[in-house]
Parts: structure tokens; C-alpha cells; sequence
């Protein structure tokens, strides 16, 4: 359910792309300092946004040093230093993508089980050092995913798929806002609370052909049934649009920036990377069309 949120890096300025890249990179340190190399295959950048939302709110500088790595051996690339935001996330990231690997093993058949079962094991030790730095941040990500399963096998899939998706949008609120003072909590929680929904219903969308063809739940099955019409996509690229707005209420709030390259990336994001992956996601046989490419 991870790698939807990321930015259009073609539309930042060299300064914002050379930023954006040092957390990647800086992410990536992190993971293997904080939960171990394996946990590193699993670096994505809808943590990156995380961090440079934390950033932003918290003021936490960011020093940015040339380094090389064995991915990029030959040249020295900017890597963002150790930060508690960084380090943050990459706890954040071992704890949630651990229990999602639990869900697949559940929920899952095939090549995508078979891939949960072989993973599992080389995750658990950093799911295990996350954990021991965050036992209530683990305990809330197990809540809500239990009683998003739960709510998945009811029959019929009755409560909807904006139900399903409110519950990830808690939980991603959740790590958002965690650990942080109560008005940065307040407003990183309602960014990831918005975000979250979004990319549950985007996850839905992207599923939707598989799912219906392996006979899996999915809640778009139950809203639209087998053959979505053209309405069906429209509603639901509205609703996508709406999370959006959500979002966006919340990083409006954000009074400055320790640094000018994160407003920049977190509107890239938001007003670019996140409405093109959305709309390309929840596009749908009927809308073909390559120049509709943005949400907002």
C-alpha cells in the first residue's frame, strides 16, 4: 500500500531535486543504522514526505554531506546526516511495512503470499529493534489494521469503501503525528490522516483489475460491481481530489520552514506528484486520454 506518494521530480529546481534525493538517501542511511541493512530494500518515498513533514514542523535542520554508497560507488551524491526525523521514519517505515507483510501472509495467495513469507524473515529483526524504540506506536499501526481487517471480511463489503479507507487514515495520521507537541501533532496528524485515505482508495483502484479477475476483496468491487462506468472513475477522482484539499488544509497551516526546499517539495507533492499517480490509478477503461493528467 506504499510508494504512491512522491514527487514530480521534473518540475523541481535543481536545488529542490538535489534536496529531495539527499533524503532519500539520508532515509536509506537511516533505515540501515536504525533497523538494520535488510530494512533498506524496503525504502520508499512516502517516507520521504514524512520526513519533510515532521521537518517542517519541528524546525530540525538538515546538514546535507556528499557520500557515495555501493548503489552509487563511483559518484558522491548529497546524503542528508542523521536527524530524528530520519530516524524517526525509518522506525516508522519498519514497523508498518512489517504488519503489512503480517496482512499479506493473511489476506494474500500466490506469488504475492509466497513474497510475504520469504521477506518476513529478513524484516523481522528490524521490525523487532522499531518496535523496542516505539512499543505504542506499534500497538496503535496493529489496532487499526486489525480493525481494518475486521471490517474487510464483513460480508458484503456494506460499510463502504470510504469506511475502510477512514480507518488507514487514522493510522497514518497516527505515525504522522506521533511523538510531536500538541499543535504540530495536531496538524501532521490531519495531513496524514488525509493522506492516508487517499492512499488507501488509490490502492484500491490500482487492485482493482486483479482483484476482480483473482476473485480478492476489494471495496470497489462492492461500491461500482464488476463493469465501473465512466461515472464510477468521476466520483471517485473527485473524491481523491477532496482528500487533497483535506491535506492541503492542514500544510497551510505550517507557520515557516527550516528550510525553503521543503515548502517546495511538499507542494510538488501535493499539487503534482500525488494528482498525476491518482489520476493515472482511478483513471478506468474509458478514460484513455494522456493530456488529463493532473487532479487539481
Amino acid at each position: 500500500m506504499l510508494g504512491y506518494v512522491k514527487a514530480s521530480e521534473q518540475e523541481l529546481r535543481v536545488r529542490e531535486q538535489a534536496y529531495y534525493r539527499g533524503l532519500y538517501c539520508g532515509l536509506c542511511h537511516a533505515m540501515g543504522r536504525c533497523t538494520g541493512q535488510c530494512s533498506r530494500m524496503t525504502l520508499s518515498y512516502d517516507f520521504v514526505f514524512l520526513a519533510t513533514l515532521r521537518l517542517s514542523l519541528t524546525g530540525e535542520a538538515v546538514t546535507m554531506q556528499k557520500k557515495r554508497c555501493i548503489r552509487h560507488p563511483f559518484r558522491a551524491r548529497p546524503v542528508a546526516l542523521s536527524c530524528n526525523a530520519l530516524s524517526y521514519c525509518a522506525d516508522a517505515s519498519a514497523l508498518l511495512v512489517y504488519h503489512k507483510l503480517l496482512d499479506d501472509l493473511y489476506d494474500e495467495s500466490g506469488a504475492k503470499k509466497l513474497r510475504a513469507r520469504l521477506i518476513q524473515p529478513w524484516l523481522l529483526g528490524a521490525y523487532r529493534r522499531a518496535k523496542k524504540r516505539y512499543p505504542l506506536l506499534d500497538a496503535t499501526i496493529a489496532a487499526h489494521l486489525q480493525e481494518l481487517a475486521a471490517l474487510e471480511q464483513q460480508p458484503d463489503g456494506a460499510a463502504g469503501a470510504d469506511a475502510y479507507a477512514a480507518i488507514f487514515g487514522q493510522l497514518l495520521g497516527a505515525v504522522a503525528g506521533y511523538g510531536l507537541d500538541t499543535t504540530h501533532a495536531r496538524i501532521a496528524t490531519s495531513v496524514g490522516r488525509a493522506v492516508g485515505h487517499w492512499i488507501y482508495l488509490v490502492d484500491a483502484a490500482d487492485d482493482f483489475d486483479e482483484d476482480r479477475k483473482r476473485g480478492r476483496f476489494n471495496p470497489f468491487l462492492q461500491s461500482f460491481g464488476d463493469e465501473p462506468t465512466a461515472a464510477d472513475w468521476d466520483n471517485l477522482r473527485l473524491a481523491l481530489t477532496a482528500h487533497l484539499c483535506e491535506a492541503e488544509r492542514g500544510m497551510l497551516l505550517i507557520d515557516s520552514y527550516s528550510a525553503p526546499e521543503q515548502k517546495a517539495i511538499l507542494e510538488n507533492i501535493l499539487y503534482l506528484g500525488m494528482p498525476a499517480v491518482g489520476n493515472a490509478k482511478a483513471r478506468g477503461p474509458q478514460h484513455t486520454d494522456p493530456d488529463h493528467s493532473t487532479l487539481l
